[in-house]
């Protein structure tokens, strides 16, 4: 199979040196490359910036913000079998990147944001009946029916939910479901044991 996966925490520029992010490692996706690549398939890894080595074997596209990976997912997921999207991608962005670093002026400072555009939707919406998509719910309460309602509403084929426990950490407890299964709930490991089971169930669908 060839598996398209993404990683890391996007960046969302305010001035060429200040941006607004989140904490995601990057951890996950990288452990579900390697993952991959040990089974035997082909792997593009799109990443956000990350401190993490790239694992041998993988196509890799380095992207920043959401709209770079936005568009590098639209330009290798058609010639994908399966998307993961493991990435954690900004939910908003400014409205407007400003060319010159903004000066301390001692006064508040108001940041206005807009919507990013929705990868994993678009990704479902235009796939292939052959093509399988994976995305990832992270929830701080009521995780399986928030983790649920995403997997329902953007018509993934499987939905993998974990917890803010998860973000920085080598382990991690999740819970994965596909349209068509049970919760299947596993207690915290190793984010490459986890990762391992995510491709196994990738390629029996």
């Amino acid at each position: 199979m060839h598996f398209l996966i993404t990683a890391g925490g996007t960046r969302e520029y305010i001035d060429p040196v200040r941006f607004v992010s989140n904490a995601s490692s990057g951890r996950m996706g990288y452990a579900l490359a390697r993952a991959a690549l040990k089974a035997g398939h082909k792997v593009t890894l799109i990443t956000a910036p990350t401190s993490l080595r790239i694992p041998d074997g993988t196509k890799t596209v380095n992207i920043e913000t959401a709209s770079q990976m936005h568009t590098a997912v639209k330009k290798y997921f058609p010639k994908a079998d399966c998307l993961i999207m493991a990435a954690a991608v900004a939910d908003y962005t400014p409205i407007k990147t400003l060319k010159t670093k903004i000066k301390k002026s001692g006064k508040g400072l108001t940041l206005k944001l807009k919507p990013t555009r929705d990868i994993l939707r678009w990704a479902a919406k235009n796939k292939s009946k052959d093509q399988i998509t994976i995305g990832f719910a992270l929830e701080d309460k009521a995780v399986r029916s928030s983790a649920e309602k995403k997997l329902k509403e953007k018509r993934l084929d499987m939905i993998v939910a974990n917890t803010i426990a998860a973000i920085g950490s080598d382990k991690s407890a999740v819970q994965i479901k596909t349209r068509d299964s049970k919760w299947l709930k596993i207690a915290s490991s190793a984010k490459a044991v986890i990762a391992r089971k995510i491709i196994s169930l990738a390629e029996n669908m």
